[in-house]
């Protein structure tokens, strides 16, 4: 007589460091280029990452008093929350720039400043020119990118394949706190879950608490060790992110933006995203619309 063997196809949880990073993700917010002129001159926070690559050499950013110029072909990584000021250099008539500004989820903001404190210059690598040619090859004579699938696709891979790299060449303190937090338990994956699905009205810490199976002093505890910051302050900088993509993409009255990210009115929202940015709300706004219309005239 046969023996039966039973088999569990029932879902098999994966290990802590791949739950970790299957949270990880990027998102494209902006791609396209354009012509840099005198008026590329901007001092900014900014909440999201920016992948530089120029066309011509001329370009500069200035951080902390230090100034570092944009090699032509080169491609460059600012991380979120970086400050810096840009500028063409004198005598430059103009730099073409391509640009992509995109958004790091899943990872906890302190383990990024830890990873990536300074802009990243990418070494020349086969793999990252092939993306470029080919997301290059669906921008319009004006720089603007074409709205299709495929092309949205073509910037993704080329932010995946960058953020690889940077990865890959972090300095070996950014590898020790990389390897601390893969070593962390999961449990608080369920919080972040419920904190991205409504920022703008985060639940408490006892409700975030219970999700996670966890007591509230326990779980505020694993919450600053996997994140880095408290959940009211990872739920702030979420809304600050979301506000900014919101002021570059429309015209959604800012009166309005502030109540339905959760802020008590507007002050409160604009002096939150300026500590945050570097620019008031509407002064955001204004610098993309700028660099719209400067676009549009060309």
């Amino acid at each position: 007589m046969s023996k039966s063997v039973m088999v569990h196809t029932g879902h098999i949880s994966p290990p802590p460091a791949d739950a970790l990073l299957g949270s990880v993700r990027l998102d494209v917010i902006i791609a396209r280029g354009e012509r840099l002129s005198e008026r590329w001159n901007y001092d900014l926070c900014s909440p999201f990452w920016r992948l530089y690559v120029n066309r011509h050499p001329g370009a500069e950013l200035e951080l902390e008093g230090r100034r570092m110029s944009l090699r032509a072909g080169r491609v460059y990584l600012l991380p979120a929350g970086l400050r810096f000021r840009t500028r063409v250099g004198g005598g430059v008539d103009h730099v073409w720039q391509d640009y992509i500004h995109f958004e790091v989820g899943g990872f906890p903001p302190a383990l990024l400043r830890k990873l990536f404190p300074a802009p990243i210059v990418l070494p020349a690598a086969p793999e990252i020119d092939a993306l470029l040619t080919a997301w290059r090859g669906g921008l319009g004579a004006d720089g603007a990118s074409v709205s299709d699938l495929a092309q949205r696709l073509r910037a993704l891979a080329l932010v995946h394949a960058a953020f690889a790299l940077a990865c890959a060449q972090a300095s070996a303190a950014g590898r020790a706190a990389w390897a601390a937090w893969l070593s962390l338990p999961p449990t608080v994956a369920p919080a972040l879950r419920r904190i991205e699905e409504r920022p703008e009205a985060p639940p408490a810490n006892a409700e975030l608490a219970r999700a996670c199976g966890l007591g509230t002093r326990q779980f505020l505890r694993r919450f600053g060790e996997a994140v880095g910051l408290s959940p009211a302050r990872y739920a702030l900088e979420r809304r600050l992110a979301l506000a900014a993509e919101a002021l570059a993409r429309g015209d959604e009255p800012i009166d309005h933006l502030a109540s339905r990210l959760g802020f008590a009115d507007r002050f409160h929202f604009s002096k939150a995203f300026r500590a945050r940015v570097g620019l008031p709300p509407a002064a955001y706004r204004r610098l993309h619309a700028a660099e719209s219309k400067e676009l549009s005239s060309k």
